[in-house]
């Protein structure tokens, strides 16, 4: 029950407040009576989430927050309502997906399929929708297809290619939507439609598989950019932690955690006393997550986007060692 002390009463006044003000005021205008059941449900679930995430965690009270809002939109009076609720669920499962422990890579191109196919219902679009909904779906697979890279290593390519995709995708969904609009209302301008479909269908099929062929082992230049900062964080790791500096390369060059995860678990030993202390500090590695880049990226932006994350590891790795020196009462 203690964990109930840590609910925040001002926010759930706020909630019941907004609902009260809405209430009131539709007693006096007649068009806000139709916002009045979304304002009660949105209430109850947003209530409903601060709880969960008082007694059970975030990640439950998300979900809460998200079923609400997913709920509110659709009692909303309007012809969108339906497409505006998959497009809040959809974005919402993409969202905490990367926090789920089990198969985040199929939620969340479950989420991305829910959140585009919505989009592609808005009535704004027309014909144009199908741009969205064939991009989802193709997201959707292969964010499925990369979630068996665990177990089969030629899924990585499909991973690194996750936005290249979408993009043949929406191209398809694009030509799907030239040819059936263009036939009825401009006959003479398909032809044009379709090559000008197919030439960026080309283009980005091109640049993925040149991207493919040309790409270089990223670890030649990783290293370049390591050495020059090899000198700087080694000596401030001091001579007690020296024998880390294979360890921290591998993190650093390749973003291999185990072997320093498992020098910090072994030098930290003794902080086991201090659970909360002692797995914050594993976790800032243990919980390292690269970015991944697209095919579609050139390579002068991905050495920007991998020098960046070199530099982030680094930032991890000092921040890690300053603390683990502290904790052991070792001088700096």
């Amino acid at each position: 029950m203690a964990a109930l002390f840590k609910l925040n009463p001002g926010r759930i006044a706020i909630y019941i407040g907004a609902l009260t003000l809405i209430y009131a005021l539709s007693t006096q205008m007649e068009e806000l009576k139709t916002l009045l059941m979304p304002a009660v449900v949105l209430a109850l679930f947003l209530t409903a989430g601060d709880v969960a995430g008082a007694i059970k965690g975030e990640n439950e009270a998300f979900a809460l927050r998200l079923l609400g809002v997913t709920l509110a939109a659709l009692f909303l009076p309007a012809e969108w309502n339906i497409p505006a609720a998959m497009i809040v669920l959809g974005a919402g499962t993409a969202i905490i997906a990367p926090k789920l422990e089990g198969h985040p890579r199929f939620v969340r191109g479950a989420g991305l399929l829910i959140g585009l196919y919505g989009v592609s219902r808005l009535p704004p679009l027309g014909a144009m929708g199908s741009v969205f909904s064939y991009a989802g779906l193709f997201l959707f697979l292969g964010y499925s297809i990369a979630e068996l890279g665990e177990r089969y290593p030629w899924t990585e390519p499909v991973e690194r290619n996750l936005l290249g995709l979408g993009a043949l995708g929406a191209i398809l969904g694009l030509y799907t939507a030239v040819r059936g609009s263009l036939s009825e209302s401009h006959p003479e301008l398909v032809f044009y439609g379709e090559w000008l479909v197919l030439l960026l269908g080309v283009i980005v099929a091109g640049s993925m598989v040149y991207s493919y062929v040309s790409e270089k082992d990223p670890e030649a230049y990783l290293l370049s950019q390591w050495r020059k900062h090899e000198a700087r964080t080694v000596k401030k790791l001091g001579p007690e932690l020296a024998e880390a500096s294979k360890a921290v390369e591998d993190f650093v060059v390749r973003g291999k955690k185990a072997a320093l995860v498992a020098f910090i678990a072994y030098y930290g030993a003794r902080l086991f006393d201090d659970r909360k202390k002692f797995e914050a500090l594993i976790g800032k590695i243990a919980d390292y997550r690269g970015r991944q880049t697209s095919r579609l990226t050139p390579l002068w932006i991905r050495h920007a986007y991998e020098k960046r994350e070199l530099e982030r590891r680094i930032r991890i790795v000092e921040e890690v060692f300053e603390e683990l020196k502290t904790l052991m009462r070792w001088e700096s």
